[in-house]
């Protein structure tokens, strides 16, 4: 018999920002453009495109606050910046935990480079080395329109993991884009209230 591969590693989109299951009302939800989920092979890539409605300062001042990235992602337990490299550049750890249909549940931490373009683009690579993921990136791309920000959001992961048949590639999809969507809408929420100066990063929300 085959043996089977290893529970993953990995099973979510790495951070700067990455995948968030906070659910907001949708009245204050952000508007999803286009998104798309894929794989080749064993490598997922995710392509998303919204319209925050805040200015893309407000939101690059979000997906930037390393220390409080777990606020944005209910599978992020943990999240601080390592050191800064220099004035653009960063090293960020996050802890998730996360379950596939509340059954399979799995650990992992990483650490990745931060490099920021501000206040329009943010680029992360998974530190492999320091980290339980093979590889794995993320952008972020920011662009003004009208009061608000149209955002290109791409990520890709390469874990190593077997998908037990009772959970699927489909729902292994699905759950990737929700919880992208929905880190998008929390970061909405976030970016909004700061730039009306009702909160933001270093504030407490109620």
């Amino acid at each position: 018999m085959t043996p089977h591969r290893p529970w993953p590693k990995a099973f979510v989109v790495p951070l700067a920002a990455g995948i968030v299951c906070l659910w907001v009302s949708a009245a204050n939800s952000a508007d999803i453009l286009s998104a798309d989920v894929h794989h080749e092979g064993d490598r997922y890539f995710l392509s998303l495109k919204a319209y925050l409605d805040a200015p893309p300062t407000a939101v690059f001042a979000v997906i930037t606050d390393y220390d409080r990235l777990h606020e944005l992602h209910r599978r992020i337990r943990e999240s601080r910046l390592l050191r800064r490299v220099d004035a653009d550049t960063a090293e960020v750890y996050t802890r998730f935990w996360g379950c596939l249909a509340g059954i399979f549940c799995k650990g992992m931490e990483q650490v990745e480079r931060v490099e920021e373009v501000p206040p329009f683009e943010l680029h992360a690579t998974v530190i492999a080395e320091q980290s339980d993921l093979a590889s794995g990136t993320v952008s972020w791309r920011l662009a003004p329109d009208g009061a608000g920000t149209l955002l290109s959001y791409e990520s890709r992961m390469d874990p190593d993991f077997w998908v037990p048949p009772v959970i699927g590639d489909g729902l292994l999809k699905r759950s990737i884009s929700r919880t992208t969507r929905d880190m998008i809408q929390r970061v909405e929420e976030r970016a909004r209230a700061l730039a009306t100066g009702e909160g933001g990063p270093g504030t407490e929300q109620p």
